[in-house]
């Protein structure tokens, strides 16, 4: 993952710690402004942050993670090194840990894939015998013999020409030839389960419908005056709101919420090739005109919620 690093450590001269503590009551709400993140997903993740060691400055070192028991996971060793700055400090900050949980929640599937094979080997290609003393680590109750046959059942699949290794390409293949929700389900992440995500969109008076509102305080005159929030088809405006915040996700999800298959979905991005943003609002207009009245900004509203995406939920309900 070291190529992916650079995306979540900030420089010392622009860290959001140079203005704020622990001890400080700004400390939570500064590093949500900085990482675009809901005070309920910060809070959460400092817990589990402290659960890890770090000290009273909210910083993570090198030496809390030596003595840590995730220190004997080689993985977790790997990855850890990676966010690590090369400025001398070694150590982790709060907010380099807070933009990299949030690139696991909202990186799209091929880029989640491509970080999992650079944390591997450095992105350099892998031969079988460094494959089985992955899987020995993996499966260190397994025969070793059971495990060479795993690690060529491996290379049959990411290595069809049997050049010997499996470079990024064959790897990316062969884990895309998985089943579209069994890959969903192993590389989703979810800074806060879904079940909470809906809660607090139920809950913040600035999230809720003004159905919702109107079940408080019912009022007869309201509810013939002004039409139902999100009952009509959203405009232009609002599907490019959506597509500028979903491109760099799994966008592909959402189509599938709204009724696309495989073959829509591949037909979209050969029509608009390099484009993924505009990939994206254009299945957000063709499912507008192909549902017509049904199209409406509330079911566009909860696709987004099912797939996690509630910054882009937030905008439907303005329409």
């Amino acid at each position: 993952m070291g190529q992916f690093a650079s995306l979540f450590i900030v420089p010392k001269d622009k860290a959001i710690n140079k203005v704020t503590n622990p001890g400080k009551p700004n400390w939570i709400t500064a590093h949500a402004i900085a990482a675009e993140l809901s005070i309920a997903e910060v809070e959460r993740l400092w817990i589990r942050f402290q659960q890890l060691g770090c000290n009273r400055d909210g910083d993570l070192t090198e030496d809390a993670m030596k003595k840590s028991d995730y220190n004997g996971d080689i993985f977790m060793r790997n990855i850890l090194r990676k966010y690590i700055p090369s400025d001398g400090s070694k150590k982790i900050t709060f907010e380099t840990y807070l933009r990299a949980l949030k690139w696991c929640e909202q990186a799209t599937l091929d880029d989640k894939i491509k970080a999992i094979f650079f944390m591997i080997n450095n992105g350099q290609p892998i031969n079988p015998d460094l494959l089985v003393k992955i899987l020995e680590r993996v499966y260190p109750q397994d025969k070793k013999e059971s495990l060479q046959r795993i690690a060529e059942i491996f290379f049959q699949i990411m290595d069809p020409k049997g050049k010997g290794q499996i470079d990024e390409a064959g790897f990316k293949t062969g884990v895309r030839r998985l089943p579209q929700q069994t890959l969903e389900t192993m590389l989703g992440f979810d800074i806060l389960p879904n079940e909470m995500k809906e809660r607090l969109h139920k809950n913040l008076q600035e999230f809720r419908s003004e159905s919702a509102i109107a079940n408080d305080q019912p009022s007869q005159h309201n509810a013939r005056m002004t039409p139902a929030r999100g009952k009509q088809p959203p405009p232009d405006m609002a599907l490019r709101e959506v597509s500028e915040k979903i491109w760099k996700k799994d966008w592909v999800r959402v189509a599938n919420k709204l009724g696309f298959f495989a073959q829509d979905v591949e037909e979209i991005q050969k029509a608009y090739p390099n484009n993924p943003q505009h990939q994206v609002y254009q299945m957000l207009k063709q499912w507008r005109e192909r549902d017509g009245s049904e199209a409406q900004a509330v079911v566009l509203e909860q696709a987004l919620l099912d797939c996690g995406m509630t910054d882009a939920a937030i905008v439907m309900t303005s329409y």
